[in-house]
């Protein structure tokens, strides 16, 4: 079985809604919160990212290969 070492995942967010209906202004602050993660092992290290939505907020899960 394969060992997933050196993978973290890290929650970004909240994003509200009107965040969501501005696409420009979305990727902005996605972009931003992915640049802001410290430990991860270079900037193409991101793995996988999935959107999802609590109480009316969204959230993004980010899976990233660390140093």
């Amino acid at each position: 079985m394969a060992s997933l070492t050196k993978i973290a995942v890290k929650v970004l967010g909240p994003h509200s809604p009107k965040e969501f209906s501005d696409s420009a202004t979305l990727q902005t602050a996605i972009s931003a919160s992915i640049q802001a993660v410290a430990d991860s092992s270079s900037t193409s290290s991101v793995i996988d990212t999935e959107v999802f939505q609590v109480l009316g907020n969204y959230y993004i899960l980010l899976t990233y290969q660390i140093a």
